[in-house]
């Protein structure tokens, strides 16, 4: 039973390495390691114990086990292999318990990389988990004025107030924006009502702007810039107690906003105005 999951994971590992190298990419996952060999830091942070976004785990701390998965932490080795034989015994606890220990990773520049747990990760992504525990240190890269740089420390700056890891804006000034968006004052730290309230909503606006009837909306914007549009036309203080279907009719206007054919090109630049586009 176990094994046959284990087999499936695989298969999808395959898939997607086979699909990496037929792009001329790696079908390995990125190594934190070979990354900063390349890059000038300036120090670390103990975050502690965090829940961390899935999706924004990307690769190993080291190449140990780099080779071992594929991009999205799908197994690659044999079924004969230690390592299937030890992912299909988490696999056998996950589904008889859970898996509750956390994983250690290092943040760097928004992303996750593991030290310890890439099993761990790799079992609990095949069966779906949206965040998990983990013991996080945060790698600070040297200040410049690139605008990746002023944006990370703008995140840098947000998560200090809020503790929220899940968003990222591609624009300068947008974390700012949303601190005034939800009525906070500039060093104003959230409370964790206000966290839970607000992952409350930034969860359904995900789901809307995830459908494929977005897609005429995204473009080069991230959810987190949707979504500050969205706090543009809709006060915070109201859309956080929205029902889903109050959500879609506010989606529906902001897509509506968005669509040159039916509100012309003009309406459309005044929108993205707004963020700076």
């Amino acid at each position: 039973m176990y094994m046959e999951e284990y087999r499936k994971a695989r298969q999808l590992g395959l898939k997607e390495a086979k699909l990496c190298q037929s792009r001329g990419g790696s079908p390995y996952l990125p190594v934190l390691d070979e990354i900063l060999a390349e890059e000038t830091t300036c120090g670390e942070v103990d975050l502690g114990l965090v829940d961390i976004p899935m999706e924004l785990i990307v690769g190993t701390r080291t190449a140990g086990r780099s080779q071992a998965l594929s991009r999205s932490f799908y197994p690659l080795m044999a079924e004969d292999s230690e390592f299937a034989h030890k992912w299909v015994a988490l696999c056998k606890a996950h589904m008889d318990e859970g898996i509750n220990d956390p994983i250690k990773v290092y943040e760097y520049m928004h992303t996750f990389y593991v030290e310890e747990g890439n099993k761990r990760v790799s079992v609990l992504h095949y069966f779906g988990a949206v965040n998990v525990p983990a013991m996080v240190t945060r790698i600070l890269p040297v200040k410049n004025d690139s605008k990746a740089s002023i944006i990370y420390y703008e995140y840098v700056d947000f998560y200090r107030l809020t503790g929220v890891n899940y968003l990222w804006f591609s624009g300068v000034g947008r974390f700012a924006k949303l601190q005034l968006a939800v009525g906070k004052g500039p060093d104003e730290p959230w409370t964790e009502e206000d966290r839970r309230k607000f992952y409350s909503f930034y969860h359904s606006f995900s789901a809307l702007y995830g459908d494929k009837s977005a897609k005429e909306l995204a473009g080069r914007m991230t959810t987190a810039d949707a979504m500050l549009l969205y706090l543009n036309m809709f006060d915070y203080s109201e859309v956080k107690g929205w029902s889903q279907t109050q959500l879609e009719e506010g989606f529906l206007q902001l897509h509506q906003a968005f669509s040159v054919k039916k509100k012309g090109l003009q309406d459309l630049k005044g929108l993205k105005g707004l963020l700076g586009l």
